[in-house]
C-alpha cells in the first residue's frame, strides 16, 4: 500500500533499503540539526508566518524523538517544548482543537498546563458537537498522527475513513508502515462497529465508542493483526476531535 506521509516529513524518510547505507557519523549529523530546525521555526514564527513555522516544529519534534526517544533519560523538556511550539502556531491561526491535541501529548509538562489553562475558554466557546461527524486525531509519533473523519450518510450512518502508522526504531530513515480504510458505519447511543474484510484475505471488527460530550472517540480491534494494515499497524486508542 501506498500512501503520502503528511507534511514535508515524507521527504525526509528514506527507503528502507538505504538503512543499510547509514552511518553513526551520517545519524550523529541528522540529529545535529535539530536546533537548527528550532531556530527556523522561532524565525517563521516570528514572521508570522505560521504553517511554516509548524513544519520546522514539526521537524524537530519528529527527529528529537528518534535521535532521544526512547532511551534510558530522553530529554523530556526540549520534547514538550517542540510539541508546545507546535501548538501555538494553530493557536495563532485559532485552531484551538488542534492546539489541545499536541498540549495533550505531555499534559502533565508545565508549559503544557500553562498553555492549555489559556485557550480553555476558547474551546468552551466552540459550538457543541450536534453528531459524531467530524475529524478525530490520536498521537503515533514521528510529528504524525492517526486520523479518522466520520462524514453522515443518513441519520445514524457515517463513512468512517481511516489513516495509520507505525514508526519502527530508525522509522525517520524507513518511514512508516501504513493503513487505511473507507467503511460504512451505523453509530447509535454512541456505539458502532466496523467491519472490515475481504474474503479469503482477512477480517476484523473495530469497536467505536463515542465520549458523551463527542469530543473524543475509542477505537477497539477485536484482532489487530488480521485487518490488513502494515506491520503493527492498529486503529485501537483514544481520539481527539479536532474538527
Amino acid at each position: 500500500m501506498k500512501k503520502t506521509v503528511l507534511g514535508t516529513l515524507a521527504l525526509m524518510a528514506l527507503p528502507f533499503a538505504a538503512q543499510a547505507e547509514l552511518t553513526e557519523a551520517q545519524i550523529a549529523a541528522d540529529c545535529a540539526k535539530i536546533s537548527d530546525y528550532a531556530k527556523q521555526g522561532e524565525q517563521f514564527y516570528k514572521a508570522k508566518n505560521y504553517p511554516k513555522a509548524r513544519e520546522a516544529f514539526q521537524q524537530q519534534a519528529a527527529w528529537l524523538e528518534q535521535c532521544e526517544w526512547p532511551k534510558d533519560n530522553p530529554n523530556k523538556a526540549l520534547m514538550a517544548t517542540a510539541y508546545n511550539n507546535i501548538a501555538l502556531t494553530w493557536v495563532r491561526q485559532g485552531d484551538y482543537r488542534k492546539a489541545q491535541a499536541w498540549l495533550q501529548i505531555m499534559p502533565e509538562d508545565k508549559k503544557s498546563v500553562y498553555n492549555l489553562s489559556r485557550i480553555q475558554d476558547k474551546l468552551r466557546a466552540l459550538p457543541k458537537p450536534a453528531s459524531a461527524a467530524g475529524e478525530y486525531w490520536q498521537y503515533v509519533g514521528r510529528g504524525l498522527w492517526e486520523i479518522l473523519t466520520l462524514k453522515p450518510e443518513g441519520k445514524h450512518t457515517y463513512l468512517a475513513g481511516w489513516e495509520g502508522y507505525h514508526f519502527g526504531l530508525m522509522g525517520m530513515y524507513s518511514g512508516p508502515n501504513l493503513g487505511e480504510f473507507a467503511q460504512k458505519v451505523t453509530i447509535k447511543a454512541g456505539k458502532g462497529a466496523i467491519r472490515i474484510a475481504e474474503e479469503g484475505i482477512y477480517e476484523c471488527t473495530i469497536s467505536l465508542t463515542l465520549a458523551p460530550d463527542a469530543q473524543s472517540l475509542e477505537l477497539k480491534t477485536d484482532d489487530p493483526t488480521n485487518c490488513g494494515f502494515g506491520h503493527n499497524v492498529s486503529a485501537d486508542g483514544t481520539y481527539l476531535r479536532v474538527k
